[in-house]
C-alpha cells in the first residue's frame, strides 16, 4: 500500500511538469564573434548586449581570464546584458553566475541581477578574482521572462568594469494549486480503500 500512495503521489505532482524545462544558453559566452579580441553590443547569441557591454576573449586589453572557456562578458560604467527565456508552468528560479573586477582601472563597480525588471540582489564587485555567487526567484508564473545583468557605476567612476562568466540556471517546477487538491483527493480515496480493505480481512 506504501508502494501504491508513493505511486500515486509522484503520478498527480509530475502533472505540473513542464511541457519543455526552460533554460539559458549560452551561458559561458563561448558562442561569440570575437575570435581572439574583443567587441561591444550583440556578439553572443542568446544575449542582448545595451551600452558598454560586450565580449572579451582571455588575455586582451580588458586584462581579464575567462572563469571557464576563453571568453567572459564585461559590463563597463552603466550597462546592461539580458536573456529573455519561456516557461510554460509556474517555477523556482536559482541563477548562478561569477563576477571580477576589471584590473588596472577604476574600482567600484557593482551589478543588480534582476527578472522581469524586479531586483533579485545588488553586488559590489571589489577583487580581480572570480567570486561565485548565487540567486534565487520563487515560485515565478508562466511566461516569458528576462534576466538581466547591469553595471551600475555607484560612485561615477570614469572607467570601472565588472567581468561576467559562467552563468547558469536551475529550474524546479511549482505544482498548481489544483495539484494538490487532486493529491490529498488521491491520498484520501486510498486510505479509504486501505481501511476497507483492513475491516474485509477482520470479517473473514
Amino acid at each position: 500500500m506504501k508502494r501504491l500512495i508513493a505511486a500515486a503521489a509522484v503520478a498527480l505532482l509530475s502533472t505540473s511538469a513542464f511541457a519543455s524545462t526552460p533554460v539559458l544558453s549560452n551561458g559561458g559566452f563561448e558562442d561569440n564573434t570575437v575570435g581572439g579580441g574583443y567587441l561591444y553590443g550583440d556578439v553572443a547569441p542568446g544575449w542582448s548586449f545595451t551600452g558598454g557591454a560586450g565580449v572579451s576573449a582571455s588575455y586582451t586589453a580588458w586584462n581579464g581570464v575567462a572563469q571557464e572557456g576563453n571568453a567572459f562578458a564585461f559590463l563597463q560604467n552603466t550597462s546592461s546584458i539580458s536573456q529573455s527565456f519561456v516557461s510554460t508552468g509556474a517555477a523556482d528560479y536559482a541563477f548562478a553566475f561569477n563576477l571580477a573586477l576589471r584590473p588596472g582601472y577604476d574600482q567600484g563597480q557593482a551589478v543588480t541581477v534582476s527578472l522581469d525588471g524586479t531586483q533579485l540582489g545588488l553586488y559590489g564587485v571589489s577583487s580581480s578574482g572570480w567570486t561565485s555567487f548565487s540567486v534565487n526567484a520563487l515560485n515565478i508564473g508562466a511566461g516569458s521572462h528576462t534576466l538581466s545583468f547591469a553595471g551600475i557605476n555607484p560612485n561615477n567612476a570614469r572607467d570601472t568594469s565588472a567581468f561576467l562568466d559562467g552563468v547558469s540556471m536551475n529550474v524546479s517546477a511549482v505544482p498548481e494549486p489544483g495539484t494538490y487538491a487532486m493529491l490529498l483527493a488521491g491520498l484520501g480515496l486510498l486510505g479509504f480503500m486501505a481501511r476497507r480493505r483492513k475491516g474485509a480481512s477482520a470479517l473473514n
